[in-house]
């Protein structure tokens, strides 16, 4: 990640926060995600280079509590220690899936977007105060876009659908909360289901009526098949570490039957 432009570097751990980042940093900043696009960030392990890259960055910007922070956070740090760590999610109450297990997908709902925007609006203009109201602004046009994102989920949630979903990663524990929607997920922590949970996931599926099941290229999904077989519902691929934070959350909407 060198200095090819002059401009100084924000580090992000996925996709998304670079979308975030880049809206409100504009061309002060340039912008580089840690987790290339198409790997899993519950597993993924930064490139020797990223690692020596990273000590250019004035700021880090992190999820908060994904796999790949998790395991590499410390390292990070030590391995840049001029480098602002950012938590985008300070401020955000942790939500649990239907197995009581913290979801870290924070960036997955348009309320915690807003706290992650400003979250990064707060930490651009700490370090740069000279351009803070070229960042708020910047920070305004995001919100707006945010809100019309909303609008559109909303728009598309009509009675007709099923409020009930399953899901391979469950990776839209906010998402549903906040759409009063249900996740049935069939894999957590990296966990492949046992044959009793595998049936009961089945049972409760068929209960609900279940015609959705979303699934992620980045995730083994063995199972997904026969449980959207057995249940009788369509999958359907999903991408919440698309760059693109908006037409995603849009395109979920509009998956759902």
């Amino acid at each position: 990640m060198p200095k090819t432009d002059g401009r100084r570097i924000i580090t992000v751990s996925i996709e998304p926060l670079r979308f975030f980042a880049e809206q409100i940093a504009g061309d002060k900043f340039e912008v580089k995600t840690m987790v290339p696009k198409g790997n899993n960030p519950e597993t993924y392990e930064p490139t020797a280079q990223q690692m020596v890259d990273l000590a250019l960055s004035d700021i880090y910007i992190k999820v908060g509590n994904i796999g790949f922070e998790r395991t590499w956070m410390k390292k990070l740090e030590l391995n840049a220690p001029h480098t602002i760590i950012i938590d985008s999610s300070d401020g955000i109450v942790p939500a649990k899936s239907i197995n009581g297990i913290n979801d870290p997908h924070t960036w997955m709902s348009c309320l915690n977007a807003i706290t992650i925007a400003k979250n990064i609006y707060h930490s651009l203009a700490e370090i740069d105060s000279k351009d803070s109201i070229y960042f708020k602004q910047n920070l305004e046009n995001l919100v707006i876009k945010i809100e019309e994102t909303d609008t559109k989920i909303r728009g598309n949630l009509t009675k007709d659908k099923n409020p009930s979903f399953l899901i391979y990663h469950p990776a839209l524990t906010y998402y549903a909360i906040e759409y009063g929607l249900t996740q049935i997920p069939i894999e957590e922590e990296g966990r492949e289901p046992s044959a009793t949970q595998l049936k009961n996931i089945i049972t409760l599926a068929k209960a609900k009526k279940v015609k959705t099941i979303f699934v992620q290229k980045e995730f083994s999904n063995r199972n997904s098949k026969m449980v959207a077989e057995s249940v009788g519902a369509k999958e359907e691929e999903i991408n919440p570490l698309n760059y693109d934070w908006d037409k995603e959350m849009v395109k979920i909407s509009e998956s759902l039957r």
